[in-house]
């Protein structure tokens, strides 16, 4: 299964936390659109054998662009693109502002069937310190409103660990959520980006950075919530209330399969390399026009496919099958790192299922980066 990621690079205003490539300068939206469309078409030539099932729109803020805009690429990419006739999953990240009735009506007619509400918190005194434009009871009436618009589909994201907040306000904003008509969680921990207000704040000890010990309270907490709920933990950042409501987009991503990524900031993969689309508006408007698709290519040899795999697929509660990646890319992880694996296996960090995958236990997740690591394989 193949998917398409559209980066949208434009925000109304900047979090004081984000380090994504965006613009809050919208004068370019148009040439961007256009910009985009001659992308599709480009890159139509390269991907022609492959059939397209997801489309995720992410940024920035997709909800800037207006239902004519979103029209014109969703257009262009049925034009010229080989995508199955009814999405498997088409996914539009939209921030609780800028969603109304009307705005709900043109995402479904343009065919996003799920919606991923940028919450982050849900106290007023938080979403203020980070910078975000809405309030507690716009993102919880946003949610209302894309269920009652028809959305089948709703997920919302939260960040944890945030060191400015009130001694109930995580618990708050977790119990809060789980009671809306919300059908997936994808929850992250705040991360200081040097090239941000928050890093900044952080390097002139304006604020200091949350202790492992409430960030690891904070995750905890969730999971515990979550299961309540009904919620099923089936990657470290992300909670569904049952299968049929994981995220299949991202899902793909984690297991190796090819995806084409559109527009400045936008990374791609074709299965054998990977390319990254330069992260500035102008230069990338400027490519397009002359017909050059502003990419870095990384070739990826055996070694790095095997250990992407490893690295993402232990990230799932569906784990990874090692003798299958010795199989594939004649890379034995286990062979090569008996000592690490033999301390991890030991702690209870990686646990075998009944048909012979491993995964690394919920309570470890928090360190499944430390534990994938001890396993990789480099090329001699």
């Amino acid at each position: 299964m193949s998917g398409i990621y559209l980066h949208v690079p434009f925000c109304r205003t900047a979090c004081n936390y984000c380090d994504f490539h965006f613009s809050t300068s919208l004068r370019n939206i148009e040439a961007y659109v256009e910009s985009v469309v001659s992308e599709i078409s480009i890159r139509a030539k390269r991907w022609d054998n492959t059939e397209f099932n997801t489309l995720y729109l992410g940024g920035g803020t997709p909800s800037v662009l207006k239902k004519s805009q979103l029209q014109k690429i969703v257009g262009a990419i049925r034009k010229n693109l080989n995508c199955a006739s009814g999405w498997d999953e088409a996914t539009i990240e939209v921030n609780p502002e800028d969603v109304s009735a009307e705005a709900l009506e043109g995402w479904i007619e343009c065919g996003f069937d799920r919606i991923s509400i940028g919450i982050q918190s849900l106290d007023d005194e938080q979403l203020e310190w980070m910078n975000r434009k809405h309030s507690a009871v716009e993102a919880i009436n946003a949610v209302c409103l894309a269920r009652k618009a028809g959305f089948e589909k709703i997920s919302v994201d939260l960040i944890y660990g945030i060191p400015f907040r009130s001694e109930n306000s995580w618990g708050q904003t977790v119990k809060e959520a789980l009671d809306m008509q919300i059908d997936h969680i994808s929850c992250y921990a705040l991360t200081i980006e040097p090239k941000t207000v928050l890093g900044s704040w952080v390097k002139k000890s304006h604020v200091k950075e949350a202790p492992d010990k409430l960030i690891e309270a904070d995750y905890t907490f969730l999971c515990d919530e979550s299961l309540k709920a009904g919620f099923n933990h089936y990657e470290v950042c992300n909670w569904a209330r049952g299968d049929v409501n994981k995220a299949v987009h991202n899902s793909s991503y984690w297991f190796g399969a090819p995806y084409l990524g559109l527009g400045p900031g936008a990374h791609g993969f074709n299965a054998s390399n990977r390319y990254s689309v330069v992260s500035n508006n102008n230069k990338y408007i400027d490519s397009i026009k002359r017909g050059v698709l502003p990419d870095t290519i990384e070739e990826l040899s055996r070694f790095d496919r095997s250990n992407e795999v490893l690295m993402t697929g232990l990230r799932t509660a569906v784990g990874i099958d090692f003798s299958e990646l010795k199989e594939t890319w004649g890379v034995d992880h286990i062979g090569s790192n008996p000592q690490q694996w033999k301390k991890w296996i030991e702690a209870g960090a990686i646990t075998e299922s009944k048909n012979g995958r491993h995964r690394i236990a919920e309570e470890f997740w928090l360190v499944g980066d430390s534990i994938s690591s001890d396993l990789i394989v480099l090329q001699s």
